[in-house]
């Protein structure tokens, strides 16, 4: 893995632009490390293959939206950034990009097993709903009583694992900025919504969705996230390697937008 590549995801705190000030002697960082939060923001896709196939599904209207790619959050544990992908009229999808295909298989296997866990879970509340019901009133009473002694742990606890994790993001932030030559390059994979057609008994052509997931990359042509040029897979519509292009339309902080991998 490529330095810029291992630290590519370190920034997530505001207060990490001041102690690098302090430490750097104020030097400016024009053309040095990259930071991830130039990525978020919304950029114009242009497709010429999606354009085909969407034509051919009888889906191009002349005011319909322009395919986009919506780069909004980093992931919870800040390994990889979180998007949503429209590719007007043929797909539209959940993204998830990272510095590596290691770590891409990685992310990918932690949502899809989050995924398959929240429905055992979803299954075993409604089984046990009787149950939590009946010696519920005891648990209140007894969690009340110890809530100011929780909460003053829970508050040194926080303020621990925050300065340690502030800590640790610095100093791999300090060794990506001694290390960035080339141009920011992501590998991808989306989950969503594929549109294919079908003929009906009856002889008309009929829109069928269908869930599907395929990879691709993007490299984009400088620190600055401007632009990027890359490729993308889906089986569905037989597209291998298709390429794609964006621009950065809007610029953006990083947003809790909700991200579901299904």
């Amino acid at each position: 893995m490529d330095d810029w590549q291992e630290a590519v995801f370190t920034r997530r705190h505001v207060h990490n632009s001041s102690r690098k000030s302090n430490a750097g002697g104020g030097r400016g960082r024009r053309g040095g490390g990259f930071e991830v939060k130039k990525a978020f923001g919304n950029y114009e896709i242009k497709c010429p293959t999606a354009i085909k196939t969407s034509s051919e599904l009888g889906r191009n209207k002349r005011n319909a939206a322009s395919p986009t790619l919506d780069v909004f959050r980093l992931s919870e544990d800040g390994k990889g950034l979180l998007g949503y992908l429209s590719l007007t009229g043929t797909l539209e999808a959940s993204i998830i990009l990272t510095g590596s295909r290691k770590v891409l298989e990685h992310l990918v296997s932690q949502f899809e097993n989050e995924q398959e866990s929240e429905i055992d879970l979803d299954k075993d509340e409604d089984k046990g709903s009787y149950d939590k019901g009946q010696d519920g009133s005891v648990h209140d009473s007894t969690h009340q009583a110890e809530d100011p002694l929780t909460s003053d742990d829970q508050e040194n606890a926080d303020q621990s694992a925050d300065e340690h994790q502030e800590d640790k993001e610095y100093i791999r932030f300090q060794q990506f900025e001694k290390n960035s030559f080339r141009s920011p390059k992501f590998w991808f994979q989306w989950k969503g919504q594929v549109m294919t057609s079908s003929t009906t008994p009856d002889g008309h052509a009929a829109e069928i969705p269908k869930v599907d997931s395929g990879r691709g990359y993007i490299v984009f042509s400088g620190n600055d996230c401007r632009s990027f040029k890359g490729t993308i897979t889906c089986d569905t519509l037989n597209w291998k390697d298709v390429s794609l292009s964006g621009w950065k339309q809007v610029s953006m902080s990083e947003r809790d937008v909700p991200f579901a991998w299904n």
